[in-house]
């Protein structure tokens, strides 16, 4: 029986078309579920498909969040890969124990802070941004301040 979904596609048309999907960016579940919604909206379907996804192995959020985590360490801080993983649908647990791996950010901080400082003056308001830049970029508060005062002169 073949299953028509909303964009007059199958079900087997669709499974191909969310392998080609993950195949060239993985993704976690829930990015795939957004995917599968603007494609069909019966959820049996998706949660059939979804499951056999998972089955094959090409849908796993523990491998995303490993994946992600090691691409991303040397560009970002903690907080923000836990803020990224955590918007793409990745569970507590496992993005608690994706950023185990990473022990020490003091190389990514300095690096980004003698990055910032190449070409500006060393006054209290390009400090103030300085801080407020290294946070967005998920570098935790106590080690800003630290990298900050040992690089300010």
């Amino acid at each position: 029986m073949t299953t028509k979904t909303g964009n007059n596609l199958t079900a087997g048309e669709l499974y191909e078309r969310a392998v080609a999907y993950i195949l060239r960016l993985p993704k976690t579940e829930k990015q795939v579920r957004q995917w599968y919604a603007r494609k069909t909206t019966d959820q049996a379907l998706i949660d059939e498909q979804i499951a056999r996804l998972q089955e094959y192995n090409l849908l796993n959020d523990v491998d995303y969040a490993q994946m992600y985590v090691a691409g991303k360490r040397d560009k970002m801080g903690v907080g923000m890969i836990k803020t990224k993983l955590r918007q793409n649908g990745v569970a507590p647990a496992i993005i608690t124990a994706a950023v185990a791996v990473i022990d020490d950010q003091r190389d990514l901080a300095v690096n980004l802070v003698t990055k910032y400082l190449r070409n500006k003056e060393r006054t209290p308001a390009v400090k103030s941004k300085l801080f407020r830049w290294l946070l967005s970029k998920g570098i935790d508060y106590d080690l800003g301040a630290e990298v900050i005062d040992e690089y300010w002169y």
